[in-house]
């Protein structure tokens, strides 16, 4: 038992990079004998029973912790749901709820799931699942999809209570889809598309939202804004529609990961049309790598703030209980040959600073001004037209915009995080829902909230109050204009319309996407190139 358990802990880490590259590395008997010496002696001396099993999963994590700010240990329901959002899919009746007080109530009926075919409306109240209530205050998110969730196939009755009068639907299980794309439609004869992940499908997701409008396509947005990363192969596939042939997009490297290119082996479907990239400081990791790509090959301006930071490359390892361990086998590079990889010191201190460094962007004014950038790297690298570029801390934006604080105080902040915005916003849409959805689109629909005036403001500080958060006229009036943008984003979220409605509404106010749009229709989108000039001819590139 002890032999097995050093295997997971100590030995993991090597042996799981072994299998994947083909080679072993001998671990050190010293530290092989000091860890089985300490829980030998647990097991034989220790005054009560103990699990040793117990012990050895939460040392797993510790080992974890003492390496870079992206290695990490991962339970088996954890790895579990990410592994369901990365590969696009799940095994369920096709819903998405909201618990209101007691009563689970079906917020949006997925296309193409089992509870679209079998009629299941938005507004419903789920009562029971089979023989599982799911009324009351104490039943848990999880508990209810434990019994929404099942394998393909399988049959769950729910009893549903509407518009008052109680009725079963039988609903069949199967594959729900789970997009990448949470938003894409046009906006005159430009596309634009926001991706919140790059998941197994993110290409394929994306290439239907083109195929669609392709006759009236003139040119493409590409959001990238709060998108954390996701599997480097789907950027990778992406940026490969907007290249010519033989490029190459990034390269990654380890010490035990010898140097790999990903390059085009064709030209991309998509390299005429023109392109703009959408970034902020929430961007990372694959979202990096394709803006970075975009930019080296001067292929798209990048809009935005600097990017977050993330040049490591993981690798998932499975373990036998389901967990996964999350573990940096490389790092990755730009064609130019920059890491973005941002500073970080190895160990829980250092990840606890990492973890902190965009509140240093907000005090340092880097938000809110472009003089305030940090350039870690000074180092010059070069796109493909000359222009200098440089790493060591994200992508810096070709065209910077500021963070928008308009309407940000006290009292917009305390709603914000209490999550009161988007409860009344769920309750005034299943308040009116019939009203809302007789809109025929989400134009119609802007134009009517619009239209309400102050009073879905004045209503929703009334209903703050109501829940404790007392209103201040100053305040309140500051942030008017932001709250009742969000309140009719949330609004129109709620009322399922369209799957992108929210953010349809809250583009309206975006000046990364004026920028883009302006960048797009006067046909400067295309970065100014400047040859490198003759005396940095001799600049080492790693590209």
């Amino acid at each position: 038992m002890l032999k097995k358990i050093l295997i997971s802990i100590v030995g993991f880490l090597a042996l799981g990079i072994a299998f994947l590259f083909g080679f072993y590395y001998q671990i050190s008997g010293d530290q092989t004998t000091q860890i089985i010496g300490v829980l030998e002696l647990v097991r034989k001396h220790y005054v009560d029973e103990v699990d040793i099993d117990s012990i050895a999963q939460k040392i797993t994590p510790i080992v974890l912790s003492q390496l870079d700010p992206h290695s990490s240990y991962m339970s088996a329901e954890d790895a579990r749901a990410e592994q369901e959002a990365l590969e696009g899919s799940f095994e369920g009746i096709g819903v998405q709820f909201n618990r209101l007080k007691d009563t689970v109530i079906v917020s949006r009926v997925l296309e193409g799931g089992g509870s679209a075919r079998a009629g299941v409306l938005a507004g419903d109240r789920i009562l029971r699942a089979d023989s599982v209530s799911l009324l009351g205050k104490d039943i848990s998110n999880e508990k209810v999809m434990k019994a929404l969730k099942g394998a393909g196939g399988t049959v769950v009755n729910l009893h549903i209570l509407r518009r008052g009068k109680p009725i079963t639907i039988k609903v069949v299980r199967g594959p729900i889809p789970v997009s990448s794309i949470d938003a894409s439609y046009m906006i005159g004869d430009k596309l634009y598309v926001r991706i919140n992940r790059w998941g197994a499908i993110t290409h394929q997701e994306f290439l239907d939202a083109y195929i669609k409008q392709k006759d009236k396509v003139k040119g493409v947005i590409i959001d990238l804004r709060d998108n954390s990363g996701g599997y480097l192969e789907t950027a990778v596939e992406l940026s490969k529609e907007f290249l010519p042939k033989n490029k190459l997009i990034v390269y990654t490297e380890g010490k035990q990961h010898p140097r790999e290119d990903y390059k085009t082996k064709r030209d991309g479907a998509l390299i005429d049309l023109p392109l703009v990239v959408l970034i902020n400081e929430f961007s990372a990791s694959a979202s990096e790598i394709f803006a970075g790509a975009m930019q080296d090959h001067d292929r798209a301006s990048i809009v935005g703030r600097r990017s977050f930071g993330k040049g490591l490359v993981q690798r998932l390892f499975q373990l036998k209980d389901g967990a996964s361990i999350r573990l940096t086998v490389a790092r990755y590079y730009t064609p130019s040959g920059r890491s973005i990889q941002k500073k970080y010191v190895n160990g829980s201190e250092g990840a606890h600073a990492y973890a902190h460094e965009l509140e240093e962007r907000f005090t340092h004014g880097e938000l809110y001004n472009a003089d305030s950038i940090t350039i870690a790297d000074s180092t010059k690298y070069y796109t493909a037209g000359g222009r200098i570029v440089h790493g060591g801390g994200g992508i810096t934006p070709d065209v910077f915009i500021a963070r928008d604080s308009t309407g940000f105080n006290s009292y917009y902040m305390r709603v914000a995080s209490s999550g009161m915005l988007q409860r009344y916003a769920f309750d005034y849409a299943d308040n009116n829902r019939d009203k809302l959805q007789s809109f025929g689109s989400a134009d119609a629909l802007h134009q009517y909230l619009s239209g309400q005036g102050r009073h879905i403001l004045y209503d929703f500080a009334a209903y703050a109050q109501r829940n404790g958060i007392e209103p201040r006229s100053r305040l309140l009036e500051q942030s008017a204009t932001l709250l009742g943008e969000q309140l009719n984003a949330l609004i129109a979220d709620n009322a399922s319309l369209d799957q992108g409605i929210y953010y349809r509404f809250i583009n309206l106010r975006s000046a990364e996407l004026k920028k883009a749009l302006e960048l797009l229709n006067q046909g400067t989108w295309r970065p100014k190139l400047a040859p490198r000039p003759k005396h940095e001819a001799s600049t080492k590139t790693k590209g």
